[in-house]
């Protein structure tokens, strides 16, 4: 069995932290963060770096900009992973054995974010560390998809728009609902509609609404109808990107 060692307890260590303590074949060595909750220590939990054991496998969980400050703390003759979307395989400067398992997946440790089924995009140096990488990723349910790290920098920025946008335009428009004493779960039915309809055929092709029609009268009352700037200019910028996408500007 191989020992892993989580570095991070945010949305994704946490998750992960839970995943492999059910795997057959990897086991938890140790679980690092900077700060716990007294309700979360116990013995597998650290908050000393310098104290970590030795395991097989060292996964940095962290903020993006929190890799390179955890890499130096760390043995370079060490099998290293980090998860990050954006931050390529050339981070790790020096070591031997190191890799990527990226999850194309919104993680919440709130609602213990499952990886079954979940594509992961997996990197290494070596060709031979692709298949343990690959190993860890099929035992907490996942699928392992090679993706060097140019493509999976874009990957991620084309994640940022069906995902963390899209979740900020629901925001939108439940505070729209709200402001107006109207149920949101209205809109619920519309919202599955949406993103099913959008699975299933070309986006282009089943775009409708004002901005797709050019209805400038409904343009114009839904410009007035938003008292915030930026919300205005949110909307225009929306508006125009939709009718970039066809004919008419």
């Amino acid at each position: 069995m191989y020992k892993v060692t989580i570095i991070g307890n945010g949305n994704l260590g946490t998750i992960l932290f839970y995943a492999i303590e059910k795997s057959k074949y990897f086991s938890i060595c140790q679980w690092y963060a900077r700060n716990w909750e007294k309700n979360k220590i116990h013995k597998k939990t650290t908050k000393n770096l310098k104290k970590l054991k030795s395991a097989d496998i060292y996964i940095i969980a962290v903020s993006d900009n929190s890799i390179s400050k955890i890499l130096k703390h760390l043995n370079k003759n060490c099998f290293v992973i980090h998860c990050s979307g954006v931050t390529s395989i050339k981070i790790f400067k020096g070591y031997n054995s190191c890799g990527v398992m990226y999850p194309i997946q919104t993680i919440s440790k709130e609602n213990r974010t499952e990886f079954k089924n979940i594509p992961f995009c997996v990197e290494t140096k070596k060709n031979n560390e692709i298949i343990l990488l690959n190993k860890l990723v099929k035992s907490i349910g996942g699928i392992p998809e090679y993706m060097r790290s140019d493509k999976r920098i874009k990957l991620h920025l084309a994640a940022v728009w069906v995902n963390n946008f899209i979740n900020h335009m629901i925001l939108k428009g439940k505070k729209i609902c709200d402001n107006n004493q109207i149920p949101f779960s209205i809109l619920k039915p519309l919202i599955n509609e949406t993103i099913s309809t959008a699975l299933i055929n070309n986006p282009k092709e089943i775009q409708t609404g004002p901005a797709r029609r050019n209805d400038k009268n409904t343009l114009k009352i839904h410009s007035m109808l938003l008292s915030e700037s930026n919300d205005k200019k949110l909307y225009k910028i929306l508006t125009k990107s939709i009718q970039n996408e066809y004919e008419y500007q």
